[in-house]
C-alpha cells in the first residue's frame, strides 16, 4: 500500500502537466522510470511474499489478495493516468521501467503485458472506466503465485537447508557437548583415578612409614631392652661377684672367727681348767687361812687369859699404862687378825666368785652353742 501511494504521488504531478513536457521518446520525464522500477519491484515482491504466506497457511488468501488488489489498482491506474491512457505510451514507459532492473524483468514485463492486455484503444475509457479487476486477479493467480511457488520452494529449501544446518549444528553442538562432557567425564575419571591412586600411594607410603617407624621403634626398644638386660645381667654378675666375695670374706671371717672361737674355747677351757685348780687352791688356802685364824684366835684368847690372870696377880705392881697397854693389845691384835682374815676371805671369796661366774658363763655359753 505504501509503495502504491508513493508511486501515485510520483505520477500525479506528471499527469497534471502531461502534454506540456515531453522527451525524445514521448514519455513524461517527471515519471522517473528508475524510481518507479524500484518501487514496483518492492511492491510485487511483497505480493509474492504474501502469496507464500498463504501457501504456508500463515495468512488467509482473502486478506492477502484483498491487499494485493488494492495496491494493484492504484499502481496500474497511476501508470495509465501518467501515460494519459495511451496504450502505446504505457507500453513504451513500462519497457523503460522494466529495463531499469533486468534481474526483476520477468515480473515487471508480466505486469506491463497485463496492463497492456487490459487496455483498449480508447484513451479516455482507459483513464476513466477501465476495469483492472480481471488483470489484478489474473496477475495474482498467475505470475505472483508462480513466483510465490518458486520463492516458497526456495524458502523451503533454504529453511530446510537452514533447518538441516541448524540440526547439523545442533547435532555437532550436541556431539561436541557430548564429546566435551565425555572428555570432561574421562578427565574427571582420570583425575579421580589419579587422586585415588595418589591417595592410595600416600596411604601406602604412610603405612610403610608407620610400619618402618614402628619397626625402628621396636628395634630400638629391643636394643634398649637388650642393653638393659645386659646391664642388669652385668649388674647381677657384679652383685653375684660381690656376694661371692662377701661370702668368701664371710667364710674366711667365719673360719677365722671359728678358729678364734676354737682357740678362745681352748684357751677358755685351759683357763677353766686352770681356774678350777685355782679355786681349789684358793679354797684350800682359805680353809688353811681360817684354820690358821682359829688357831691364832685361840692362842690370842689363851694368851689374853694368861695375861689377865697375870695382871690380876700383879695388878698393884703393874702401872696404869701397862694395864691400858695390856688391855689394848689383845683388841688391836684381834682387829688386825680379823682384818687380815676378812681380806683373805674377801679375796678368796672374790676370786672364787669370779671363777664361778666365768665357769657359769662358759657353761651357759656351751649350753647356748649346744642348743
Amino acid at each position: 500500500m505504501q509503495y502504491a501511494a508513493l508511486i501515485l504521488c510520483l505520477l500525479t504531478p506528471s499527469a497534471a502537466v502531461r502534454g506540456s513536457i515531453r522527451g525524445s521518446s514521448g514519455l513524461l520525464t517527471d515519471m522517473r522510470p528508475e524510481v518507479v522500477s524500484k518501487l514496483l519491484g518492492e511492491v510485487t515482491h511483497k505480493w509474492v511474499l504474501d502469496s507464500v504466506d498463504v501457501m504456508r497457511n500463515t495468512t488467509a488468501e482473502s486478506q492477502a489478495y484483498g491487499d494485493m488488489e488494492k495496491s494493484c489498482f492504484k499502481v496500474s491506474k497511476s501508470i495509465i493516468a501518467g501515460s494519459d491512457g495511451d496504450e502505446d505510451r504505457v507500453s513504451e514507459y513500462m519497457k523503460e521501467v522494466c529495463d531499469e532492473h533486468p534481474t526483476a524483468n520477468g515480473m515487471c514485463t508480466e505486469f506491463a503485458n497485463g496492463i497492456d492486455a487490459a487496455m483498449i484503444g480508447d484513451a479516455h475509457f482507459n483513464r476513466e472506466k477501465l476495469d483492472l479487476t480481471k488483470f489484478c486477479q489474473s496477475f495474482w493467480t498467475g505470475k505472483v503465485q508462480s513466483a510465490a511457488k518458486e520463492l516458497k520452494l526456495q524458502i523451503d529449501t533454504e529453511e530446510k537447508a537452514a533447518a538441516e544446518k541448524k540440526a547439523q549444528e545442533e547435532k555437532e553442538a550436541a556431539e561436541k557437548k557430548a564429546q566435551e562432557e565425555k572428555e570432561a567425564a574421562e578427565k574427571k575419571a582420570a583425575d579421580d583415578k589419579a587422586a585415588a591412586e595418589k591417595k592410595e600411594a600416600d596411604e601406602k607410603a604412610a603405612a610403610e612409614k608407620k610400619a618402618a617407624d614402628e619397626a625402628k621403634a621396636a628395634e630400638e626398644a629391643k636394643k634398649k631392652q637388650e642393653a638393659e638386660e645386659a646391664a642388669a645381667s652385668a649388674k647381677r654378675e657384679q652383685e653375684a661377684a660381690t656376694v661371692q666375695a662377701m661370702r668368701v670374706a664371710a667364710q674366711a671371717k667365719t673360719e677365722n672367727l671359728t678358729a678364734a672361737i676354737t682357740k678362745a674355747a681352748q684357751v677358755q677351757e685351759e683357763h677353766y681348767n686352770a681356774t678350777e685348780e685355782s679355786v681349789s687352791k684358793l679354797l684350800e688356802h682359805a680353809k688353811k687361812a681360817i684354820e690358821l685364824a682359829g688357831k691364832k684366835e685361840a692362842e690370842i684368847a689363851k694368851k689374853e687369859q694368861e695375861e689377865k690372870e697375870a695382871a690380876a696377880a700383879a695388878k698393884e705392881a703393874a702401872s696404869k699404862n701397862a694395864t691400858e697397854q695390856n688391855n689394848t693389845t689383845p683388841t688391836a691384835v684381834e682387829t688386825m687378825v680379823a682384818m687380815n682374815l676378812s681380806k683373805e676371805e674377801a679375796a678368796a671369796k672374790a676370786a672364787g666368785d669370779a671363777v664361778a661366774n666365768k665357769i657359769a658363763a662358759k657353761a651357759e655359753g656351751n649350753q647356748t652353742v649346744s642348743k
